[in-house]
């Protein structure tokens, strides 16, 4: 059965000419290995008051463009890290912090926490936010001299030795981050439904509700793109990132369990690109509306459910903490808690081998650590933990799992 007629019922097919001028209309995002549109930026100078920056600015030198938050645990000892980085290197390169919370916030933390040697720059309007969207942050952008975009990465890519080959413009290779990685361009067997026409359908309040699903975008990278809480753009991205993004799961979480997973994997057959618009009238949250839509057109299903899973256990170590001061539990007390670095080992994958993390340390997780301290000291995960009076176990253990798992589709009578 042709599943569009699903649709047909209450939704308007529009041309394809419209739905090419959808996408014509907006300002391509920046592209690895490509020259970075120009932009601009309000940096806050050191008398407080703040002046327009632009890219072409900084023509000659490597940028770092750091997305952060005063709220955001990881991001805290990033902006300490890029700040030693640029006394280091000076002129040659330009790290900037740039957040879009309240001045007022940024500028406490500047007081409180010092760094100010990196530049810090606002983000009042989201534009740049919009421009370099992120699911996560702390979220890093690296423009090397030309103005070509070197990576989407995360923070800890970002040291001396990379500093250095870029200023020397020596090749680098980074770990770009997951809903930034360039797609093949290989032909493979996969989900064979095909989504050339968009679908849309409009209320009589002129508010656009509006889901345009197709296939593989020739020569666009895998992207997820937040215009808004209520419209949501994923490019060239398997179903099973969707799902994730959907759910606001982490990757640790996610369980595929279908028999053959190769038909997700990130082959041009198995992209898709999908626009959501769900205004607030509707009644229904946009993730609500997306989830509804995948599991009406694809076998893949979603439930979120308890598996004993294999997990990185934080535990209390028989070892004080020896770095700061201590309280009676023997942790170290420095302004962030045990809930923050279980969000940092999980934001940074390749420091735990890509496990979920949980605290058994019968601590509660707001329990205070120097996470600054843990961030940057060059030694073992398991030699960090340590100091900080705790240690990690890999173990088997009951956590909730997003499962994405196939079921046949349901056939409607016409």
């Amino acid at each position: 059965m042709n599943m569009k007629k699903i649709f047909l019922v209450s939704f308007v097919i529009l041309t394809n000419a419209v739905f090419a001028q959808t996408f014509m209309a907006q300002t391509d995002p920046p592209m690895l290995g490509k020259i970075c549109p120009q932009f601009s930026m309000s940096v806050i100078k050191a008398n407080g008051t703040e002046k327009s920056l632009t890219l072409s600015e900084l023509h000659g030198k490597v940028v770092i463009i750091e997305f952060w938050a005063t709220y955001c645990a990881p991001c805290i000892p990033s902006l300490k890290h890029f700040d030693r980085l640029q006394v280091q290197f000076g002129d040659a390169v330009k790290f900037i912090a740039v957040s879009e919370e309240n001045r007022d916030k940024v500028d406490a933390f500047i007081a409180k926490r010092g760094n100010k040697n990196i530049t810090y720059a606002m983000d009042l309007g989201r534009k740049l936010n919009d421009m370099f969207y992120h699911h996560f942050i702390p979220h890093t952008v690296v423009i090397d001299q030309d103005g070509i975009v070197q990576a989407f990465c995360s923070p800890d890519e970002i040291d001396q030795f990379v500093i250095a080959k870029l200023i020397n413009r020596e090749p680098v290779t980074f770990t770009i981050k997951h809903e930034y990685q360039e797609t093949s361009y290989t032909q493979s067997t996969g989900i064979s439904q095909s989504y050339d026409q968009p679908i849309s359908v409009k209320n009589p309040k002129n508010q656009t509700y509006k889901i345009e699903l197709s296939n593989y975008k020739e020569g666009k990278a895998t992207e997820f793109i937040k215009e808004s809480s209520t419209e949501y753009k994923f490019i060239n991205c398997p179903l099973t990132l969707i799902y994730q993004i959907l759910y606001n799961q982490k990757t640790s979480r996610v369980l595929l369990e279908v028999n053959d997973k190769s038909k997700y994997s990130f082959e041009n057959n198995n992209l898709y690109c999908l626009e959501l618009n769900v205004p607030n009238h509707i009644g229904k949250n946009i993730q609500e509306i997306g989830l509804q839509q995948l599991e009406a057109l694809f076998p893949l299903k979603s439930k979120v459910e308890t598996r004993i899973q294999k997990v990185f256990s934080i535990q209390k170590s028989d070892l004080q903490g020896a770095i700061s001061s201590i309280d009676s539990t023997g942790i170290i007390q420095k302004g962030l808690t045990i809930k923050d670095l279980m969000n940092h080992l999980e934001s940074n994958p390749q420091l735990v081998n890509n496990l979920t993390v949980i605290n058994e340390s019968g601590l509660s997780d707001n329990t205070m650590l120097d996470l600054d301290w843990f961030q940057n000291y060059p030694d073992s995960i398991e030699n960090r933990l340590r100091t900080l009076g705790l240690h990690g176990e890999v173990k088997m253990a009951n956590i909730l799992c997003l499962v994405l798992y196939e079921q046949p589709l349901v056939s409607k009578k016409e």
